[in-house]
C-alpha cells in the first residue's frame, strides 16, 4: 500500500468521524438536551406605590428570562389583574380555574371587559433577562392583588406560557421613600 493511499484511507476516517460526532453533538443538544424548545422563567411583582384619589396605584413587574440557546417569539402578552375586597367571600372557582380562588373583582372591568396587553417587545435573545411594567390602580380598600400573566411562543403551533401570584395589600400607607 502507497503512502497516498493510507492518506486516502485516514482522511475518509477522519471525514466519517467528524460526521458522527457532529451529528452525535447535534442529537445531544437538540433532542437529549432540547435546547430549541422555549424554556423561560417567569416571576411577577407588585409594587405599591401610594394612595391618591383613594386608590391604590401600583406598579406591576413581570421578569422574563430566556434559558434555551435561541430566540424566543413570542405574542399577545396579556395581563389580568384581579383584587379582592373586605367584604368578598373567599370561595373556591368553578372546574374551569381548577378550583383556584375565585376572585370576580378584576380591573379589566374599567375597560368594558377588553383584556389588557404589554407593549413594546415580540422576543427574547438566548438568556437574555427582560422587564415588562405595567402601572395601574386598585381600589384603596382593596385587600389582595391577584396578577395573572399568559402569553404564546411562536413555534410549531402556538404554545401558552402562564404564571400567577398573590400579593396582599399593605395596610398603611407607603411613602415614595419606603425600601
Amino acid at each position: 500500500m502507497d503512502i497516498k493511499t493510507v492518506f486516502a484511507v485516514v482522511e475518509s476516517c477522519v471525514k466519517v468521524a467528524a460526521i458522527v460526532i457532529g451529528a452525535s453533538w447535534t442529537y445531544w443538544k437538540f433532542v437529549i438536551q432540547r435546547e430549541s424548545e422555549p424554556a423561560t422563567d417567569i416571576d411577577i411583582d407588585v409594587a405599591f406605590v401610594g394612595k391618591q384619589d383613594a386608590k391604590w396605584i401600583i406598579e406591576i413587574t413581570v421578569t422574563l428570562e430566556n434559558k434555551s440557546q435561541v430566540r424566543l417569539r413570542y405574542e399577545d402578552f396579556q395581563i389580568s389583574t384581579r383584587y379582592l375586597l373586605p367584604e368578598d367571600k373567599i370561595e373556591d372557582g368553578d372546574p374551569k380555574l381548577n378550583y383556584q380562588l375565585h376572585a370576580m373583582r378584576t380591573i379589566d372591568d374599567r375597560i368594558g371587559g377588553k383584556k389588557r396587553f404589554f407593549a413594546n417587545v415580540e422576543y427574547l435573545n438566548p438568556k437574555q433577562v427582560f422587564r415588562q411594567r405595567y402601572i395601574t390602580y386598585v381600589p384603596g380598600d382593596a385587600t389582595f392583588v391577584w396578577v395573572q400573566t399568559k402569553f404564546f411562543f411562536r413555534l410549531k403551533g402556538k404554545e401558552k406560557v402562564n404564571s400567577q401570584r398573590i400579593f396582599a395589600v399593605p395596610n398603611e400607607r407607603v411613602s415614595a421613600d419606603s425600601p
